[in-house]
């Protein structure tokens, strides 16, 4: 009975904290051009809902890089959140 519950437990820690695989899209200023925006895009596996592993990410990001961030978008994977692109753009 006790290991039922607690296997109930884990499998219910599991379902609420899984591993997936995540992108990463941060817009941000260029540190000498601060008018200019440019993107960085990352994928890693983290942990959902809180994505601690992009969140250390993004702290260093704040602490030890120049260029300040605007905006800071995560497509989780398996939520099917990812935004499909049919175009691209290439501004000389």
């Amino acid at each position: 009975m006790v290991d039922s519950v607690l296997q109930e437990r884990n499998n219910l820690a599991y379902i609420i904290e899984k591993w997936t695989i995540a992108s990463v899209q941060v817009i941000y200023h260029l540190p000498d051009h601060i008018h200019i925006l440019n993107e960085f895009v990352w994928q890693t596996e983290d942990r959902r809902p809180k994505f601690p592993r992009i969140g250390k990410f993004l702290e260093y990001w704040n602490k030890n890089i120049e260029g300040p961030i605007k905006e800071v978008y995560i497509y989780d994977h398996e939520k099917h959140d990812i935004r499909q692109i049919d175009k691209r753009y290439i501004l000389n």
